[in-house]
């Protein structure tokens, strides 16, 4: 199943932040998409408000130009 993680806010080296509306504990883990389906990362940890959180996403792939506004949980 396929859900909106949210928007990107930080890009630095491998690590992305992103900021979503509903992001649970139980995103710790799972994959990160792009809009093509492809992987991008993996959800390592949520933090910040519960009606606003955060989720921080390490990258698979060593490029610096990342550049996709909206990830996706598979």
């Amino acid at each position: 199943m396929v859900s909106r993680l949210g928007e990107v806010v930080n890009v630095s080296g491998k690590t992305i932040v992103v900021k979503g509306k509903k992001i649970s504990p139980s995103a710790m883990g799972r994959v990160v998409i792009d809009k093509n389906m492809k992987d991008v990362g993996r959800v390592v940890d949520v933090f910040g408000p519960v009606d606003n959180p955060f989720a921080k996403v390490i990258l698979f792939s060593d490029k610096n130009d990342f550049c996709e506004n909206v990830l996706y949980l598979r």
